[in-house]
């Protein structure tokens, strides 16, 4: 009997410190038009490369001794172990109740969904080439696959199960991303890595920039494409409008800014210029800066979702999950920080005339 009620007690104090750290998280949520930053992760693992697809985050968590997937649904404070498995689970995406993640439990690196309101997952991608980086847009993943010393970039239909190879060639293509009917990669086909795109509609490919650097880890939006270019000696944020062809310069600061992410009007990216890594926001229509995180530790891999930002945050002496709700930033009014920086003149075959409107989206559906 006493053994029976010491596990009793010790199961009621692991439920109570369960909700009592749902009440904070709620708390903190409540409120963060004040707050800024909210913490979303406590546990002295590791927890970091996280997503968002809008009250749900996901990370890859090494609480356990190996990396998993966890998932936060912030409109209950729930927080839910994804897998189980004793191997790692990296790179996770979200859309909806589909989570996506590169799975290690056979060996090589595998492509596995999981879905939130069945429990259950399944692979979807096995073959003894590496496949790994996956991105979700609704029903349609990209990732990249990597054999015989090659990469490319494959098109899956959750739907359908139908597999299609986008990007296929001798050198490598990498880092894809999908947002409603265009896909984007890094390209190494002419010898210098750029950034091409795949309407899926019309099967047309284009490359979206004539940089002469290398440029990697596309984003995109509607019809705009954003990307970290070297091209003035340096990593900095570009951003394109594949319609209209025009060509954007972000940031202009000579330490390196990388891994940009685009939702709606708005660009973050983890900036290099205050001596360590910070997450910074660029609002498209204004022009305007804003710096997201001060400390003094580094801000790594933000994404966006709507006004929400997460990303991985080692001020506490391990990775942790951080979320910053837009709505909190100053006002339009207020003066950004650093001002807003002027575009740096590109060269006259990058930069098509201005046309009256060319960077308003295109599309802004949400895709649900």
């Amino acid at each position: 009997m006493g053994r029976e009620s010491d596990l009793s007690h010790m199961t009621l104090n692991r439920q109570r410190a369960m909700m009592l750290g749902i009440l904070l998280l709620l708390a903190a949520l409540a409120a963060a038009g004040s707050a800024h930053e909210i913490r979303i992760t406590a546990d002295p693992a590791d927890q970091a490369a996280p997503a968002i697809w809008e009250d749900r985050i996901v990370w890859q968590d090494f609480r356990n001794g190996n990396w998993d997937i966890y998932l936060m649904e912030m409109a209950t404070g729930t927080e839910t172990r994804i897998n189980k498995d004793t191997v790692d689970q990296k790179s996770p995406a979200i859309w909806e109740n589909q989570i996506i993640s590169t799975d290690y439990r056979q060996g090589s690196p595998d492509i596995f969904v999981y879905n939130t309101v069945k429990g259950s997952g399944r692979p979807i991608a096995t073959a003894s080439q590496n496949t790994k980086f996956p991105r979700i847009w609704g029903s349609l993943a990209v990732w990249e696959v990597s054999h015989s010393g090659d990469d490319d970039v494959v098109l899956y239909n959750l739907t359908s199960g139908i597999e299609t190879t986008l990007a296929k060639g001798s050198q490598a293509q990498k880092s894809p991303a999908i947002a409603e009917d265009l896909v984007v990669w890094e390209d190494n086909r002419g010898g210098r890595t750029a950034i091409y795109s795949y309407r899926l509609s019309t099967g047309a490919e284009a490359w979206v920039s004539q940089g002469p650097a290398g440029q990697y880890n596309p984003s995109v939006y509607g019809d705009l494409v954003v990307w970290q270019d070297r091209r003035t000696g340096n990593d900095d944020i570009f951003l394109a409008n594949v319609v209209t062809g025009e060509v954007r310069q972000v940031t202009t600061d000579p330490a390196d800014q990388r891994n940009p992410r685009i939702w709606g009007d708005r660009i973050v990216w983890e900036d290099r210029r205050n001596g360590n890594t910070d997450v910074y926001l660029y609002t498209i229509s204004t022009g305007r800066e804003e710096r997201l995180t001060t400390d003094a530790a580094d801000q790594r891999s933000p994404a966006i979702w709507g006004d929400r930002v997460v990303w991985e945050d080692w001020r506490n002496g391990n990775a942790d999950v951080y979320l910053y709700t837009l709505e909190a930033l100053p006002s339009p009014g207020a003066s950004p920080v650093g001002g807003a920086e002027e575009p740096m003149p590109l060269e006259p075959m990058l930069l098509l005339p201005a046309v009256a409107g060319a960077w308003a989206l295109t599309s802004l559906r949400r895709g649900r």
